[in-house]
């Protein structure tokens, strides 16, 4: 640490780090100090997140900024400015900062290290019943067959996508990034080892062979409605090239070319426009906004644990290694089992009665 803070000091010059450095600086520091340690994408985000966030605080010298109620003003002003996703993107950057600060002896402590994290009150996480899974999918036929009148560009894939989604929990970009050599049809099974990312140096679409997050790697037995997705995806790649092992499992109108994300969220916004869509969504509770990739997602762990009662099913199929993640953000408390019926029967009840409870019969007044 020492070393690096003194090429730092050389680099940068001796009285460009103190406490009138601007935060700016820091920012700049801290992306030249991840480059090359983590992920290009990753690096991306960060400066992506640099670009909004310098203008509103990198002007506060770090002698200011590292007081750690200076710090909570700063935070509430990027929360009110930009939300709540900015809100934690900028805590991950001034963290960097200060962590560069440090380095450089300009402060001893981390401020953020001192605040105390507003206790929200956690939403309930939503998730697709049966009977709007029901009205999603009327909705996509109608808009196929709207298309169809007018245009074949990628006619399905959205159809496609949310089958797969609905069957096996994948984000919408490890379902775009599947192979055909991913698929077991005899097993009725799907392997999951990659992510579609936009490549950071060149902005081409590209297979990302690793997932999310460690230990996400995971084989998915898939409904048959997700096979018949898939089965169709396959027809749709019309050349031999096109059906290679390890070309995309779902193509557009560009044959053997991965799809991207955004022009499936684009698909998925159109189809949020269907009035019919609208009304029905209505009167299951939802409107067109709640219909995203991710509470599609939602959908298939949610209804696995509301059935079996046992939230690590859904756990990995999401592919989440803490099951706090599932509980809190994806299906929620709700639909845990608690209990053993079974021996309490054994050891409270009638050992004469060994059929189930008879349903009670309804009463008329």
């Amino acid at each position: 640490m020492a070393l690096k803070a003194e090429v730092l000091r050389m680099v940068f010059g001796a009285e460009t780090l103190s406490e009138d450095t601007p935060l700016s600086v820091l920012f700049g520091l801290w992306i030249e100090d991840r480059d090359g340690a983590i992920r290009k994408q990753s690096v991306r985000i960060y400066k992506s997140t640099i670009t909004w966030l310098d203008p509103l605080i990198g002007a506060i010298p770090i002698g200011e900024a590292r007081q750690p109620l200076r710090v909570k003003r700063m935070l509430k002003a990027v929360e009110e400015a930009r939300g709540e996703a900015a809100l934690q993107q900028a805590r991950v950057a001034l963290n960097g900062a200060f962590v560069m600060a440090i380095e450089n002896g300009v402060i001893e402590h981390n401020p953020m290290r001192s605040l105390r994290r507003q206790q929200k009150k956690r939403k309930v996480p939503k998730s697709l019943t049966v009977a709007q899974v029901k009205v999603l999918r009327e909705a996509v036929v109608r808009r196929e067959a709207r298309i169809a009148k007018w245009s074949r560009e990628s006619l399905h894939v959205l159809g496609w996508v949310i089958e797969i989604m609905l069957g096996s929990g994948l984000r919408i970009n490890e379902v775009l990034g599947l192979r055909h050599c991913d698929i077991s049809w005899e097993r009725g099974r799907l392997e999951v080892t990659g992510t579609l990312i936009d490549d950071p140096d060149d902005w081409h679409l590209v297979r990302q062979e690793e997932l999310k997050g460690r230990g996400q790697a995971r084989i998915i037995e898939l409904p048959k409605y997700a096979l018949k997705a898939l089965a169709a995806a396959r027809l749709n790649a019309s050349t031999i090239p096109a059906r290679l092992p390890h070309m995309p499992a779902i193509q557009g109108q560009a044959t053997g070319k991965w799809v991207s994300a955004r022009n499936v969220r684009r698909s998925l916004r159109d189809l949020r426009q269907d009035e019919e869509f609208v009304k029905a969504l209505a009167a299951t509770g939802l409107v067109p906004d709640d219909i995203t990739p991710h509470i599609i997602r939602k959908t298939a762990a949610t209804l696995i644990a509301k059935e079996t009662g046992d939230i690590r099913d859904a756990q990995h199929l999401l592919g989440h290694a803490d099951p706090r993640t599932t509980s809190n953000d994806y299906v929620g408390e709700a639909y845990r089992a608690v209990g053993n019926a079974a021996l309490l029967d054994a050891l409270l009840g009638d050992p004469t009665d060994g059929g189930p409870a008879e349903p009670p019969r309804s009463i008329g007044f």
